[in-house]
């Protein structure tokens, strides 16, 4: 079957169980937005995030114009927009480092979109029928989720003023950082937003909008596609590893009861974190010049962001943060140590102990976070106030992952 036909088998599946799903769930689909609406919306971010001056300045104005129309747009333009410049850029990493006889990335690659999955890891499955097509389905709220929290994240690292082309010098310091999350009480308040808007209400969009300093776009924004690009590289992982043939099946993780899909073993997500950042990393230094810093950041942010909504669903759940999880996967420091390790041998060891360092104050900026964000959540919980419907959870999962490998394995 050619990859068009495969594509559209997977294209067809997926239409049927959004049909499903919105049968079960009682929702509808939000139409495209108009010229109109995205002209009110630029003027209401401009408004509400900017003062006058930067809300005067075009390339402010641009940047968030592409947001609002992207916002206000079908999820399904949006989401091919989003991964199928990532998708041929995996591909051709793949293709230059994966020396295996028979490889056919055409006929491996996958229908990559979005289900409200009640979970952050995507979740991949084969298309009933004959033809081999697959499909990877990601929440449907990651994308705005990811690019708040990154915003949110860019806006903690303290910063110089902005020079003439309005980009801004970073301070790594995670005594600096600590002190700017202290003393401006704005920027856990952001945080505390976006995680709580999207563990009661299962939508990011209903968190409030907030001003972000304009010369920290840029860095928010590759934060935001660095994060991306693992996902994608870790799906991408998966497939060509085999482990869709290996895999156990699971009914009842998707909110179509019937749909099956897979549930890989601890050792099948290691083995495809490592491939998926080899994948995700070179592809993003090779094919959108990133450094190799800031994709291990949003490597990192990813396991953070998954690890602080298991937290927040869990807490207001439970009220015990360590209870439930978001959907089956190892815990997030195991997996990240697992990549820390295997670092040095992607790239000369200044490279690597400076993504190191800067991950560490990330992961310490998003700890400071969570600690000023726990309280509300505790609150709410107190309150009877219950999470969104959408999310699926299951008992902490505990055990053995096997050895970790490291640099020197």
């Amino acid at each position: 079957m050619s990859e068009r036909g495969r594509q559209q088998e997977a294209q067809d599946f997926l239409d049927l169980l959004r049909a499903q799903a919105r049968a079960e769930q009682g929702t509808a689909d939000r139409p495209p937005g108009t010229g109109a609406a995205v002209r009110d919306l630029t003027e209401r971010i401009l408004r509400d995030s900017f003062n006058a001056e930067q809300g005067k300045d075009p390339r402010i104005r641009a940047q968030v114009e592409h947001e609002a129309a992207r916002n206000l747009r079908s999820q399904d333009d949006v989401f091919a927009e989003m991964f199928a410049g990532m998708q041929d850029h995996i591909e051709r990493t793949a293709r230059d480092r994966i020396q295996g006889d028979g490889l056919d990335l055409a006929a491996l690659r996958p229908l990559i979109s979005h289900l409200r999955t009640g979970q952050l890891n995507a979740v991949s499955m084969r298309v009933p029928g004959r033809h081999g097509a697959h499909l990877v389905l990601v929440e449907d709220q990651m994308p705005l989720f990811a690019s708040k929290l990154s915003k949110a994240v860019a806006w903690a690292v303290p910063h110089g003023p902005a020079d003439a082309e309005g980009m801004v010098g970073l301070q790594w310091s995670l005594p600096a950082a600590v002190e700017r999350i202290e003393t401006v009480p704005e920027v856990a308040e952001r945080f505390t937003d976006i995680v709580v808007a999207y563990a009661v209400t299962g939508r990011v969009g209903d968190a409030g909008h907030h001003l972000l300093p304009p010369g920290l776009f840029n860095f928010a924004g590759m934060l935001r596609d660095s994060l991306e690009y693992f996902v994608v590289g870790h799906e991408y992982a998966h497939i060509i590893s085999g482990h869709l043939d290996s895999a156990v099946r699971r009914r009842g993780v998707l909110p179509v009861e019937e749909a099956e899909v897979l549930a890989y073993s601890w050792r099948h997500e290691f083995d495809a974190d490592l491939l998926g950042m080899v994948l995700s990393l070179n592809a993003g230094v090779e094919h959108d010049n990133r450094d190799l810093w800031v994709g291990f950041l949003g490597i990192s942010l990813f396991f953070d962001a998954l690890d602080v909504m298991d937290r927040a669903v869990a807490l207001l759940q439970t009220g015990d943060e360590h209870a439930r999880q978001l959907g089956s996967h190892p815990p997030s420091d195991l997996r990240k140590q697992c990549l820390r390790g295997f670092l040095p041998r992607m790239a000369d060891a200044d490279r690597v102990r400076m993504a190191l360092e800067l991950a560490d104050i990330q992961g310490q900026i998003i700890r400071e976070l969570w600690a000023r964000t726990r309280p509300a959540l505790l609150d709410l919980h107190r309150r009877g106030v219950p999470t969104a419907q959408t999310w699926r959870t299951i008992p902490k999962e505990t055990g053995d992952p096997g050895p970790v490998p490291t640099a020197s394995a």
